[in-house]
């Protein structure tokens, strides 16, 4: 009977032992409560600083492929985008980038496919560090800005063998060299104020579409939108021709190309 009578003052004892703790652990806490949170749960959060390097600081060498826009026809300072953009790259980084400038005036996809499986073309577009591609006016404007009757089943057949065409181009580039940023420039259309707007705005739409499809299905190919730059201002960036730009046309596709390097 005594030996419970022990155990009681123990247990009640031990009880009240505990009751002082808990009172003295919530005084604390009142009077400081980050005494109960982690230790490191109020230092600030170390973000990572973002690269300094911008990615036109690693360009030494540039592969132009295409057509007569890769060319530059229609400007009448003769540098076209391609040298707008490598003047300007030039600028920023400080050293001189090499250009190789293959595109051909005319130029449809099938022969871009043949001309970038050839060797001395492969080797060139191996050492580059960025690759620009204008290609598919032609493919689906062969008139080269004459304003003749627009076959509509046509021009579906020739966007169906682009994008074909196209997926080639970009897979033996990749092949070649995995690392190269690739700029295509997608099409505007040049007959947005003309007769054949109806036949031709919806054409130039869902190509540049497939475009971004297939380039999303590839590392660094870059898509730059150029539909916009010249809808309702053809009059204003178009060239004499009405077909290609004009210098201050090709400079706001200069313009948006460096935005997308940025």
């Amino acid at each position: 009977m005594r030996s419970s009578g022990k155990w009681l003052w123990r247990l009640v004892g031990l009880i009240s032992l505990a009751s002082f703790i808990l009172l003295a652990s919530g005084f604390v806490f009142a009077l400081d409560p980050r005494q109960l949170a982690a230790e490191d749960t109020h230092r600030p959060v170390e973000s990572k600083k973002p690269s300094d390097r911008a990615p036109a600081e690693g360009i030494q060498q540039i592969v132009a492929l295409g057509d007569s826009l890769t060319r530059g026809v229609g400007d009448t300072s003769g540098l076209g985008y391609i040298g707008r953009v490598r003047q300007a790259l030039e600028k920023k980084t400080g050293h001189t980038i090499t250009l190789s400038n293959l595109a051909i005036n005319g130029q449809e996809s099938p022969s871009l496919v043949l001309q970038v499986s050839q060797e001395q073309v492969k080797r060139q577009l191996a050492a580059s560090d960025l690759i620009f591609i204008t290609i598919g006016g032609n493919d689906l404007f062969k008139q080269s800005g004459e304003l003749v009757d627009i076959d509509v089943k046509k021009l579906t057949e020739a966007a169906e063998r682009l994008t074909v065409n196209f997926e080639e181009i970009v897979k033996q580039i990749r092949s070649v060299n995995s690392q190269a940023i690739i700029i295509y420039a997608s099409l505007y259309n040049p007959f947005g104020d003309t007769e054949a707007a109806s036949d031709t705005i919806q054409p130039v739409l869902d190509w540049n579409s497939a475009a971004s499809t297939i380039a999303a299905r590839y590392p660094n190919v870059i898509v730059v939108p150029t539909y916009d730059l010249f809808v309702k201002k053809e009059q204003t960036y178009l060239y004499t021709d009405h077909f290609h730009p004009n210098t201050d046309g090709y400079a706001r596709m200069a313009e948006r190309i460096l935005q997308a390097l940025e």
